[in-house]
Order: C-alpha cells, then structure tokens, then sequence
C-alpha cells in the first residue's frame, strides 16, 4: 500500500475530520510552527473547505482526512483545486485508550495531524479508484444490498405464515423436501388465506415486496453483465471465471475493489487487504499463536471469496470449456488451470491429512485464492499494456 511520509515540498500539513454535514480542520506550517484549527458546519462544500485551507496556509499544502462513510468526493475535488490530498486508511491511524475514551472531532483531526507529522509513520494511503470504476462498484454494492433486501423480505413472509400456522413441507417422491420460492413453493402461496382482513393485506404486501425486490436484481444484473463486456474490465472476467468459484459477479468484485492489481507487493499484502489471514499473538517468551481471522479489510472481497469457495471445493478442479468470445491467452489459461488444482488438493490436505476442521480449511484456501486472483490479475493487466512492468509475473504465495 503506498505510504505517506513528509516531504520537503510541503510547507503545510493539514488533517481533516469529516462528516456528513461538519468538517474539522487541524493544520500546521512546517516553517513558522504556527497550528490553526476550524470547524465548517452545516455540509460546507469542497471549494469552502480548499478556500480556507490557501488562506490560512502557505503552500504547497498537504491535506488528509481518514478512510470512512464520506468516500473519495472531497479528496478528488481538493486535488481538482490544486491541493494535494490523501485519504488515509482509519485501520493505519494510531489510537490511544485515552483517544478511544475522550472521542471527538478535534481530537481525532489533532490524533491524525500528529501521525503525519511522525518521521517514519506507519500511516497508509488507500488507493483511490477513477469515478468509473467506483461507479461500477456502486452498482456491484447495490447488487448485493438488493440481495440481502430480498432475502429478509422473504424470511418476514415466512415468519407471518408461521405465525398463522402456514408452514411449507412438501416434499418430492423420493421423501426429500422442496426446495422454498420454486414454482410448487409459489403455487402453494397462491392457495393461502389468512384469517383476518388485515393479516391477509400483510402478506400481499410481504408478496409484493418479494416480487419487487426479484425484478430489482434482476435489473441489476442485467447492468454487472453489461460492465462486465466493457472492454476496461472484460479481460479480468474472462481470466477470472476460469477459476472454479468466481462468477462474473465475483470477477468484478475482485476487479473493480483491487483496481491496480500492481499496487501490492506481494500476495500476503493482499490477504491482509481482505481481511482472511489469522491473528497472531507473540510476547515475551510466548510461542507465536495464531487466532480466527482478523476481518478487518475489504468486506466486498472478503464475501466473494467465502461464498465462492463453498460452491468451488464441491466440484471438480478440471476448468470448463472455454467460451470462444473469451480472449484469454495461453499463460493466463495455465496459471488459471494450476489454481484450480492447486486449491483443491490444498483444500483435501487440510481437511484429511491435517485433520482441520471444513471451515478453518475453508478460509484458508480463501486466503490462497485471493492471492492467485491477484497473481492474475497482475498478468491479465501486464497483457493488457496498463502499465509497464518487469517481465517477471509476481508469485500467489
């Protein structure tokens, strides 16, 4: 991840604190020593915040604010101003118990201005996407808060029925029961009458809501497909739906959340960016111990791993036949065939010569998987002349 240090270019550091409707500021000039602070209320806008910032600061000025709900608008439109800014990954800031206890606007612009202004500062910038490509993961997030609207929707249709004694238990020749919101399943709603006015009112509505909700994902996948055929991002879906797990969904999860597959080092940089490698403990003479997961990454990537692992390590490693308007070339193709055997005889060590439980065996080939995904993707982005690199293609482990 790229890392912030002073430089001597600067002749002011400045932190912002931002919400939605105030923004805390807490600046130095590096020459003079001269602090200044100033809290804008009720939603000021970017040009507001950069006017004062060139007044009260000699320049070139250095601003930052910390990752959160506020996105990248105000750090675009600041350098759009001619400010250079960064946003800075909250996960890299220091905190003390003390700023933990006595939490508020001040103190945190005061907490972030102090670690910038720290020689050899473990502070990270997180990398910023073009607005097409977070325009793009707003529609994927869209996808799956529709997704998990629909499916609670379902579940409070369900809870009703339950409450008035309605309970689905059909069940196939061979005694096995149906699978719910099939045909049959939908078939048998059609049949229910409730008891009162009202209670049957709820579950028109609860129908409606479930019928309403289906067209909506419907609607955007129809929109990920169109993206996904886009010629920014259809070489990452093709090479990346080779691998057994990733649908096109997940492929431009893994797109459009990593951007620049080059901005990390190393595999292990991308495991800790998704949040899938152990906690570790190891103090004193304590023999280095590793706990769960740390979950504390990119919660998009994080779930298109978890979700495609489940539905990869059931099937056969062997990739499917490859679609004839998928421009994949013959490298990409190999790495994406040793992927899949790789997982899976990673996935059966675990389980059987191990002994490891299937979930702990689970994560930790989604903690291999991401870091393939990126060793291809590296490669997808090196054919594709995004950049120039070195001819040598960055190893998963």
């Amino acid at each position: 991840m790229p890392q912030y240090t002073i430089n001597s270019k600067h002749a002011s550091i400045i932190a912002l604190d931002t919400h939605a409707r105030t923004t805390t500021i807490k600046g130095v000039a590096l020459e003079t020593g001269e602090e200044k602070a100033k809290r804008f209320n009720s939603c000021p806008t970017s040009a507001e915040i950069a006017s004062w910032i060139q007044v009260n600061f000699p320049a070139p000025q250095y601003v930052a604010y910390e990752s959160g709900c506020t996105g990248f608008y105000l750090c675009r439109e600041l350098r759009e101003l001619g400010i250079e800014c960064d946003v800075i990954a909250v996960s890299s800031i220091p905190k003390s118990t003390d700023d933990v206890q006595r939490k508020n606007d001040k103190r945190d612009a005061k907490g972030l201005l102090q670690a910038l202004l720290t020689p050899n500062n473990s502070l990270s910038a997180v990398w910023m996407p073009d607005e097409e490509c977070e325009g793009v993961r707003d529609i994927l997030r869209a996808y799956r808060d529709a997704q998990g609207a629909l499916k609670r929707v379902k579940q409070q249709l369900i809870a009703l029925l339950l409450r008035h004694g309605w309970v689905w238990n059909e069940k196939t020749p061979s005694g096995t029961r149906r699978v719910a919101w099939g045909l049959a399943y939908m078939k048998w709603l059609d049949g229910i009458t409730l008891e009162s006015i009202g209670a049957n009112e709820a579950l028109l509505t609860y129908r409606a809501m479930v019928s309403e909700g289906a067209d909506r994902i419907g609607r955007l996948k129809k929109r990920i497909d169109y993206y996904a055929n886009e010629k920014r991002w259809k070489p990452y879906v093709d090479a990346f739906c080779l691998i057994k797990g990733i649908s096109v969904y997940s492929a431009m999860v893994y797109a459009t959340e990593i951007g620049d597959f080059f901005r990390f080092k190393n595999g292990r940089g991308v495991s800790k960016w998704a949040g899938v490698i152990p906690k570790s403990h190891a103090s004193g003479e304590t023999k280095e111990a590793n706990g769960k997961i740390t979950k504390a990454g990119n919660v998009q990537v994080r779930n298109a791993l978890v979700e495609g692992i489940q539905s990869a390590l059931r099937r056969s490693p062997a990739m499917g036949k490859i679609k004839a308007d998928c421009p994949v070339s013959e490298r990409v193709i190999a790495e994406c065939n040793k992927c899949n055997h790789r997982l899976h005889e990673r996935y059966h060590h675990l389980l059987k010569d191990l002994k490891k439980k299937p979930n702990v065996a689970k994560v930790a080939v989604a903690n291999e998987m991401i870091r393939w995904v990126w060793a291809i993707g590296c490669l997808v982005q090196q054919e594709q002349g995004a950049l120039v690199f070195n001819e040598s293609l960055p190893m998963a482990s």
